[in-house]
């Protein structure tokens, strides 16, 4: 087991999935039902997803002449209804609680109202700074 390690910093930036909370399985259910309204295969569109956001996957993968507004308000209804279902990461929770506020910063390519959705249903203090 390694020694703890202690930080010194003014301020810290903070990613959200991955870091604070774990939406994957919310997320791969989502475009997994997606992939097949598209007339694509769910693994392989999963493995081009992850990492991208979703205005461009959706017009990458949506089929020609889709509304694509449409689509990424669905989206966004579908991942705002389903982010009570998010998960701390474990500690991340007092990692937050721990940080004197104005402190840090929630650095995300998730919209301002998921972002808050998610930490909520995970438990995380949202940060003031998104």
């Amino acid at each position: 087991m390694s020694s703890p390690v202690t930080l010194t910093a003014r301020a810290l930036l903070l990613d959200m999935d991955g870091t604070l909370v774990d939406s994957t399985a919310l997320v791969e259910e989502i475009w997994t039902m997606l992939a097949v309204r598209f007339g694509h295969d769910p693994a392989d569109l999963l493995r081009r997803i992850h990492g991208v956001r979703a205005a461009d996957s959706i017009a990458r993968f949506a089929p020609a002449g889709s509304d694509v507004p449409a689509l990424l308000a669905e989206l966004d209804r579908l991942e705002l209804d389903g982010s009570p279902a998010t998960v701390e990461i474990p500690g991340a929770r007092d990692l937050v609680a721990a940080l004197p506020a104005g402190s840090h910063a929630l650095v995300t390519s998730a919209g301002r109202e998921l972002a808050r959705a998610r930490l909520a249903g995970a438990g995380v203090r949202v940060p003031d700074l998104l």
